[in-house]
């Protein structure tokens, strides 16, 4: 897997490596693979996000009425990566956030070393196969603080690992495990708060459960898709994905989708390959009370599990790690087609 660009996400219990899908809708050959560590802490290494996603998804909402002015949004930007974080009260660094990476946070080895970071384990990078990654290795190391958006992390566990998109590494779900995360994707903003979330209610608040078989922190939600309930992984890292849903074949079998729309081929880091294509379902896709129609789905078999991508860019999100809960909205309250 010498050739990918990297960044980090979440272990399912998928037993497949893990592909990834540009911002192309034919043609290309890209690699997402999955990987884990010895010690079964399991981390995913994919493509870097798309930067180019559809415009819609990114226009704040922050229009105001004649006369009248918005107020000012609380938290900070992420949507184009974190700009204020500071390990062990460092300069601010460049850091990405992806809640499929179920440790605290990934930094390069070159950083790592800038830091100071003190090494508390070694480990080979095997595939979800058990196949040793030709030159892939990871360090784990601790950072005393982590601070950003205002907040400061203490004891903070990572890993060492390149990253593709020149940033200085990437903020994990395991870092926001004792705090409210709010992400506000149509207004671009993070926000950290102390607190809980009220019980659910199947409405706006949702329970979610992990995969402790994976060790991981990631929220998987139930979901419906033309009226089947179905579990889903809450990915943001994949929201650059050219799809609002992705689904393996064999689910794919029984849903009602429509005529393929585009045809791409994904390969592992092993150099499997898996055809896929888009098309739209006949019918709504439900989380909690929001209602998608019609959404794109991509069809294949490199997951093994359904996983939420480009609809995370129409909802605001809190993730109540401590409790499993999650506060889900759409700020456009009418269902919306997919882009």
């Amino acid at each position: 897997m010498s050739d990918c660009r990297v960044t980090n996400e979440h272990l399912s219990s998928c037993e497949e490596p893990l592909p990834t899908l540009d911002c192309q809708t034919s043609g290309p050959t890209v690699i997402r693979g999955h990987l884990e560590i010895d010690y079964n802490t399991a981390m995913h290494v994919r493509y870097a996000p798309c930067t180019v996603l559809t415009a819609g998804f990114l226009l704040a909402l922050t229009g105001s009425a004649a006369g009248q002015t918005a107020p000012p949004l609380s938290g900070i930007p992420f949507l184009n990566d974190i700009d204020d974080v500071s390990i062990n009260g460092s300069a601010p660094m460049h850091f990405g956030l992806d809640t499929g990476l179920s440790v605290g946070f990934s930094v390069t080895p070159e950083n790592a070393r800038k830091l100071g970071l003190p090494v508390t384990y070694h480990h080979t990078i095997h595939s979800s196969d058990r196949q040793e990654v030709p030159g892939m290795a990871t360090d784990i190391v601790q950072a005393t603080t982590l601070t950003v958006a205002g907040h400061t992390f203490r004891g903070s566990e990572g890993v060492t690992l390149p990253d593709a998109a020149h940033r200085d590494g990437t903020l994990g779900i395991a870092l926001f495990r004792d705090v409210l995360l709010t992400l506000d994707f149509p207004h671009d903003r993070l926000s950290i708060a102390n607190g809980a979330l009220p019980p659910p209610n199947g409405h706006n608040i949702i329970a979610y459960t992990t995969n402790p078989n994976a060790n991981a922190s990631t929220p998987i939600v139930m979901i419906q898709l033309a009226g089947q309930t179905l579990p889903a992984l809450l990915d943001t890292g994949a929201r650059g994905i050219n799809a609002d849903v992705i689904v393996p074949a064999r689910v794919a079998a029984t849903l009602p989708l429509g005529p393929t729309e585009s045809t791409i081929t994904m390969s592992d880091g092993l150099g499997n390959r898996f055809p896929s294509h888009t098309a739209r379902l006949t019918g709504d896709m439900l989380l909690g009370e929001v209602v998608l129609h019609n959404p794109t789905v991509l069809v294949s078999d490199w997951l093994g599990f359904i996983d939420l991508a480009r609809v995370s860019n129409l909802l605001v999100l809190t993730i109540d790690q401590r409790n499993l809960r999650l506060r889900v909205a759409m700020p456009n309250a009418s269902p919306v087609a997919a882009e």
